[in-house]
């Protein structure tokens, strides 16, 4: 059994998709199915059950699912130990989930260099793959996002909350917001905003992942857009945006930060001064923070 064809397993697993994974390994559909069927048949198992809906494992598929996550966690301990001894510097790599989590990140990064002191600093957006993958597969050593990530070998706390805000270029009411195009910063985690839409009939005509495509927006009369406060605090503090106060369009989104539980101590002591200073930003902002 070769340790990539199990690496393979776990992300199909994971993310019940072949061609999903595919695309983020970068192999084609073919060769990925070939490497899952060598498994099977070296293994004398069937491990997916295939669907035009995705795969899901089988019970022999579970079993295998479970050990496989310990093993690949082993392989890359042994990897990362083999790789301190050698005269190259260490490296941290941090992944943002969302575009919401990007915007705290961009508050910190000035200070980055003095949290992770002789380390070089890898900061990337994996986002259409599992969170759990990037970290048990040793793709990033850290990830910051909007939701809390629920397993034994890994650690993923609470760091605070920011809020979505309706803004304008200008002041209006709370009757003519219905009146008003509406831009989204959209992104990929679990706040609601398909319940903001439905239950409030605001008009949405545009989506987009990017600040600078909804500040541009913004230039223009009659439109507002639902953006992370952090992400525009500057432009309401200097008058160029104005929030629209009502309830009914903000809301928090939470934002966590996930690491192994077997990371070396001197780097979770680093991420434990990484979240505090994350929770300051927030709680400088007036934002809600971890406790």
């Amino acid at each position: 059994m070769r340790i990539d064809s199990l690496r393979y397993f776990y992300e199909v697993a994971e993310l019940k998709s072949i061609s999903k994974v595919s695309g983020n390994l970068h192999i084609s559909q073919p060769a990925l199915s070939h490497q899952l069927s060598k498994l099977e048949k070296d293994l004398d198992v069937k491990l997916f059950e295939r669907s035009n809906k995705g795969v899901e494992l089988t019970n022999k598929g579970k079993i295998l699912y479970n050990y496989a996550k310990q093993i690949l966690l082993l392989h890359d301990s042994l990897i990362q130990d083999i790789e301190e001894n050698s005269n190259t510097k260490k490296e941290i790599k941090i992944n943002i989930l969302n575009p919401h989590a990007n915007f705290l990140l961009e508050r910190i990064i000035k200070d980055m260099g003095k949290i992770f002191k002789n380390l070089n600093i890898s900061i990337s957006s994996k986002r259409d793959t599992s969170e759990k993958a990037l970290l048990i597969h040793n793709r990033a050593d850290v990830v910051v996002g909007c939701k809390k990530i629920d397993d034994v070998d890994l650690i993923s706390n609470y760091i605070g909350s920011d809020k979505l805000i309706l803004v304008s270029r200008c002041k209006m009411d709370y009757e003519s917001i219905k009146d008003v195009s509406v831009a989204l910063l959209e992104d990929n985690s679990n706040i609601k905003i398909d319940d903001l839409e439905r239950l409030h009939k605001i008009n949405i005509c545009l989506k987009t992942d990017s600040l600078d495509v909804i500040k541009s927006y913004l230039q223009n009369t009659n439109v507002a857009a639902i953006v992370p406060q952090i992400a525009v605090n500057s432009e309401l503090e200097s008058g160029e945006f104005v929030k629209v106060f009502s309830k009914k369009y903000e809301f928090d989104y939470d934002l966590f930060i996930t690491y192994r539980k077997d990371i070396e101590l001197d780097l979770k002591k680093k991420l434990k001064t990484f979240k505090k200073e994350l929770e300051n930003i927030l709680n400088e902002q007036g934002s809600n923070v971890a406790i």
